[in-house]
């Protein structure tokens, strides 16, 4: 099978008037770098050059992160002190089918805090037959985060992964005077086990509906996330 990869700025190619025998290949990844956003109190990205061609011959390049930059996955760990690490979980639970639900709030006009309604994302789950273990990724524009009710429905779902193509499944900057109060819907997600992926990009190169997705991390043991190579095609 022959993979038609997309350079992200040339429209995409209707699936009607695709080849046959041929698959749509889109990268999910923010790249990184120093302009990428972190949480307030993370550690920025740097890339500094510790060998050069004239000195050394080759290059090396000393990468710095936190876990939670760029296109990151979160692990129970993340919220939890006894909660499974990434390097916990089996490489499957990483790769396979998934489905893109569009959740983009229906009047252009909505904040980034809009909450997502749980009935729609019940009826959406509904109509794409979404099986337990599967990945559910919320194609909003980054202008739709979880509510709790509607973290509740994935959970009862039993989804495997959930992504979203904003910087957080949470309200950002939520301030309360009790820190264990704070980030519900992580709380309620990697409490069951449920992998985190944020800061997707591209969801709509592919548009609504099931299809193969990989979200691979970093190997690094015992972590609370890592950044990860997330792609999916159909």
């Amino acid at each position: 099978m022959r993979a038609a990869v997309r350079d992200s700025s040339t429209p995409p190619v209707p699936l009607r008037q695709r080849r046959p025998g041929t698959m749509r290949l889109v990268d999910f990844t923010r790249p990184l770098g120093p302009d990428s956003p972190v949480v307030p109190g993370d550690p920025a990205v740097t890339l500094t050059k510790v060998a050069h061609h004239s000195t050394h011959g080759y290059e090396v390049t000393n990468i710095c992160l936190g876990s939670h930059a760029g296109t990151h996955l979160d692990a129970p760990r993340h919220f939890f002190p006894q909660g499974r690490a990434l390097s916990d979980f089996p490489l499957d639970r990483f790769i396979g089918r998934g489905v893109i639900i569009d959740v983009r709030p229906a009047t252009g006009g909505a904040g980034l805090d809009a909450p997502l309604d749980p009935h729609r994302l019940e009826a959406a789950l509904h109509r794409w037959n979404t099986a337990p273990g599967e990945r559910v990724l919320l194609w909003s524009d980054g202008k739709a985060i979880l509510s709790e009710d509607a973290a509740r429905v994935l959970v009862e779902r039993g989804v495997g992964l959930v992504a979203v193509d904003g910087p957080s499944v949470d309200r950002e900057h939520e301030e309360t005077s009790d820190p264990a109060s704070r980030y519900r819907v992580h709380r309620l997600l990697l409490g069951a086990d449920i992998l985190i992926a944020e800061n997707l990009c591209r969801l709509g190169d592919l548009g609504e509906g099931p299809l193969q997705c990989a979200f691979l991390p970093l190997a690094v043991r015992d972590t609370d996330g890592a950044p990860v190579r997330a792609v999916g095609w159909r």
